[in-house]
């Protein structure tokens, strides 16, 4: 099976994603600063979650630069779907500092989920 990919742009952020052979990764970059962003979210991350189903997805957020508090309910959403649809999904963060509380939180909620581990890297270097 050939490479499917998927890109989506809002006000500095940008979502990369793409699957082979059940293998699927989804990739933050940018900024994500909106005071709504779940209007530009919940659609494309609803059609990401089809997408990916039945993969075993990497959703890295290692090259995000900025998330503010906004971004967060829409992305626990997205990880909780993808929990239910996927076959094992991966979380990375980096190990920059204003990750880390991010990355604390989505430690908490995988616990209850069947097929999400979450993981630090190396932050990027600038």
């Amino acid at each position: 099976m050939s490479e499917q990919k998927w890109q989506f742009e809002q006000d500095g952020l940008v979502i990369s994603a793409s699957r082979t052979n059940g293998m699927g990764k989804v990739a933050w970059c940018g900024i994500s600063d909106s005071r709504t962003p779940g209007i530009f979210l919940r659609p494309v991350l609803r059609d990401l979650s089809e997408k990916m189903k039945g993969a075993e997805v990497t959703v890295d957020f290692t090259k995000l630069e900025y998330m503010n508090s906004a971004t967060v309910s829409p992305l626990i959403n997205f990880v909780k779907t993808l929990d239910g649809a996927c076959k094992r999904i991966l979380v990375l963060f980096s190990d920059a500092d204003w990750q880390r509380t991010h990355l604390q939180c989505m430690r908490a909620i995988a616990t209850t989920l069947k097929h999400v581990a979450v993981q630090s890297a190396p932050a990027p270097a600038a």
